[in-house]
């Protein structure tokens, strides 16, 4: 067996999933909680809350991303640097 040194970036990168969905659902959250407060007499006939709630999922969705993208580029930032020895056969 052959022993040999290598150097290997060790990192905490984080899920985006979880981002993006957390966003999409405080986007809705926020959809119903201003469908709420928007008096009745300025309502439209049509409805309004699936307007609503499409565009706040959407800007919810969007900023969960970016956050997630900061976070990793953070996480990158703050790597560190290891060495490791790798066996070869």
């Amino acid at each position: 067996m052959r022993a040999s040194e290598v150097t290997l970036k060790v990192r905490r990168s984080p899920k985006f999933l979880p981002f993006v969905l957390s966003g999409m659902v405080l986007g809705v959250v926020l959809a119903f909680i201003v469908n709420a407060v928007i008096p009745g007499e300025n309502r439209t006939p049509t409805a309004i809350l699936g307007y609503l709630v499409l565009y706040f999922a959407g800007a919810g969705l969007a900023l969960g991303v970016l956050f997630a993208v900061v976070l990793d580029g953070v996480s990158r930032a703050r790597a560190k640097q290891v060495s490791a020895t790798k066996l070869e056969r």
